[in-house]
């Protein structure tokens, strides 16, 4: 005799609604209580541990039985957890290209996580998938394209894959048979593009020698007349150029590549033109800066981060196509158990059919909100705000007799060294990463470094709407009393 199954007080206990809300209640205000002091800078920017140190404090066997109660967790998370942890909203968190997010972006996570919406087919998230739809739209619009195509992936790095995918099935159709009966596929990009680039020449089977290295100007932005000796070079090599990748604010410098020159001679030459606009694509939003970016409208494709300067929590990145039909050439494989329809209209609503990624998360969400909530002009507010700032960090490096700028910012990246008279060549860059080092260490500023033509440079990225002018200051005098006690 079969027994009925029936559902346990524990497994009922882990799903009730009304745990889950008074957890909730509980874990807001525990964090809007961390969101309050991280934004006041009332307590370190980071508390810095040895990883080494850290991880021996995580040896513990697998439970068997429940080790933490509610009340346990939330101490746990307010002791433990959240201390341990960069303090991304404050003002002295001035590192990597992370966006201190808006909170109720961070609401729109939850969301999708209890919603959990795998869109992977439109009758596994049909909210979802509308949503990202409606976002690639307003983003393809503020490119200038009318029938943009795209999708929305977990991060630049597969957002760069999936646009090269692209470009490589539309100069050669090598998805069934692979790359062996081909011409050599070479991408030209800048010498200051993303490492996700060269990754993805890996992952596709071309290896890393076809990205091919053009060389930049004094203010790290491609130089037109080296992509055309590069592009006749490889025509004379009896290779093909399946993309040139120009960058809008590169990583190291914040430098935004000559776009519309780039664009007209990928027109001129068939060339496909990818724009990794993974940082700086937000600019499009600001009518101050949105000038920096002309000519994006002509490329094939675009990759745009979410969780940089549209100020959404990690991860989410749009890569975007200005032929609706381009982004079905990334991926062309059938999978008849998912795709049920088999018309290309129906299949137009399956997002898993242009993605690297099966299930993924309900994207779209927090950047549908940010934009309902506060508008376009609200979200460039951020933007202009992040890139005044700086102007004027670089405004006090120039006006600074111990330090040197790199260039004049021209995004929110500023580079520039500490440069003390009795010190040059490996001595200075050593010196530049020890100060870095016990800067960061010490808990007082997080801030990052970049290695330039063999030159180690000191590198912030001012995200933060909350840095101010005094926290500028500040980051000068600790890195001047820094660099006098080491030279003492």
């Amino acid at each position: 005799m079969t027994t009925t199954p029936t559902l346990s007080a524990d497994i009922a206990a882990m799903f009730a609604p009304e745990n889950f809300r008074e957890l909730g209640h509980k874990l807001i205000d525990l964090l809007a209580d961390y969101l309050a002091d991280n934004l006041a800078g009332q307590d370190p920017v980071m508390h810095w541990q040895a990883p080494e140190k850290a991880d021996a404090q995580w040896q513990m066997p697998l439970p068997q039985e429940p080790l933490l109660d509610a009340a346990g967790l939330l101490a746990r998370l307010k002791h433990d957890i959240l201390p341990a942890s960069l303090a991304i909203h404050h003002p002295h968190n001035m590192g990597h290209q992370v966006a201190t997010p808006l909170p109720v972006a961070a609401l729109c996570d939850l969301v999708a996580a209890l919603t959990n919406q795998a869109m992977a087919v439109y009758e596994t998230g049909p909210s979802a998938t509308m949503l990202e739809r409606q976002v690639l739209r307003w983003l393809g619009e503020l490119i200038g394209w009318q029938d943009a195509g795209g999708i929305l992936t977990s991060g630049g790095a597969q957002a760069n894959l999936t646009a090269l995918l692209a470009a490589r099935q539309h100069a050669a159709d090598v998805w069934k048979h692979g790359v062996a009966d081909v011409k050599p596929l070479r991408i030209l990009v800048s010498e200051h593009a993303h490492y996700s680039i060269s990754r993805a020449a890996g992952i596709m089977g071309l290896g890393t020698d076809a990205v091919v290295s053009i060389p930049t100007d004094t203010e790290g932005r491609m130089l037109v007349n080296a992509l055309a000796v590069a592009h006749a070079e490889a025509l004379a090599n009896d290779t093909t150029v399946m993309a040139v990748v120009a960058t809008a604010g590169c990583t190291p410098t914040g430098s935004i590549d000559p776009l519309l020159e780039i664009g007209r001679y990928c027109q001129d030459h068939g060339l496909w033109l990818h724009v990794d606009g993974a940082h700086g694509a937000s600019a499009l939003l600001s009518e101050q800066h949105r000038p920096a970016l002309e000519g994006i409208a002509l490329a094939d494709s675009v990759v745009w981060d979410g969780h940089k300067l549209l100020y959404m929590p990690a991860a989410v990145s749009a890569v975007l196509f200005r032929n609706t039909a381009s982004s079905f050439e990334a991926f062309s494989q059938d999978a008849s158990y998912l795709f049920q329809g088999g018309e290309h209209i129906e299949e137009m609503y399956n997002v898993s059919y242009r993605t690297l990624e099966c299930t993924k998360r309900m994207m779209g969400l927090k950047l549908w909100v940010a934009f309902s909530l506060y508008g376009a002009r609200g979200m460039a507010q951020l933007l202009d705000s992040a890139f005044a700032k700086a102007r004027l960090l670089a405004q006090k490096l120039d006006a600074h007799a111990d330090f040197e700028l790199l260039m004049q910012p021209q995004t929110n990246i500023v580079c520039f060294r500490h440069r003390p008279t009795a010190l040059e060549g490996p001595a200075l860059d050593a010196h530049q990463s020890r100060l870095r080092e016990q800067l960061v260490q010490s808990g007082r500023f997080h801030l990052t470094r970049v290695t330039l033509e063999g030159r180690v440079w000191l590198r912030t990225t001012l995200m933060n709407p909350y840095t101010q002018a005094e926290d500028m200051d500040e980051l000068l005098l600790a890195l001047n009393q820094l660099g006098q006690q080491a030279l003492a």
